[in-house]
C-alpha cells in the first residue's frame, strides 16, 4: 500500500509543478457548465490549496483504495462511477482545477477510469 501512496504522491507532485503558475480560473461558457458532464481524469488538475496536496497530510490511503473498489464496482456494474460527481473550476489554458473531490479522482484515477462525472462551478461560488 506505501507504494500506491508514493505514486500518488509523486503524481500530485508533478502535477502541482507542471500547473505551477498556470492555474488561472476562468467561467466556464454556458453550453459547457450545461453539456460537458465527463472528463478524462488528465483533465483534472489538483487544487494546491486543498489539503490533500500537502506533503504532510496527503492521500489518505484508506480513503483512495475504497474509492478505487467503488469505482471498479460501479463501471463493472455500467452504473455512474460514484453517486458525486467531482466539483471544479475551469482553467484557462485547458482543464479543470478541483474543488472538491480529490480522493474520488485519485481513485478514479488508479481504477483507471476513463471518464469522470464533473460539474464545473463558477469562480467564487
Amino acid at each position: 500500500m506505501a507504494s500506491a501512496k508514493s505514486a500518488m504522491h509523486q503524481k500530485i507532485q508533478d502535477d502541482l509543478a507542471q500547473m505551477e503558475g498556470r492555474r488561472v480560473v476562468v467561467k466556464a461558457g454556458f453550453f459547457e457548465k450545461m453539456f460537458k458532464k465527463k472528463v478524462r481524469p488528465e483533465e483534472l488538475h489538483v487544487n494546491p490549496d486543498d489539503e490533500f496536496t500537502h506533503a504532510d497530510i496527503g492521500p489518505n490511503d484508506a480513503i483512495m483504495e475504497n474509492y478505487c473498489q467503488l469505482a471498479r464496482r460501479d463501471q463493472s456494474l455500467g452504473l455512474p462511477v460514484f453517486s458525486e460527481p467531482i466539483h471544479v473550476n475551469k482553467l484557462r489554458d485547458g482543464g479543470y482545477l478541483i474543488l472538491n473531490g480529490h480522493h474520488r479522482w485519485a481513485g478514479a484515477v488508479k481504477a483507471r477510469i476513463p471518464k469522470i462525472r464533473i460539474v464545473i462551478a463558477d469562480p467564487g461560488k
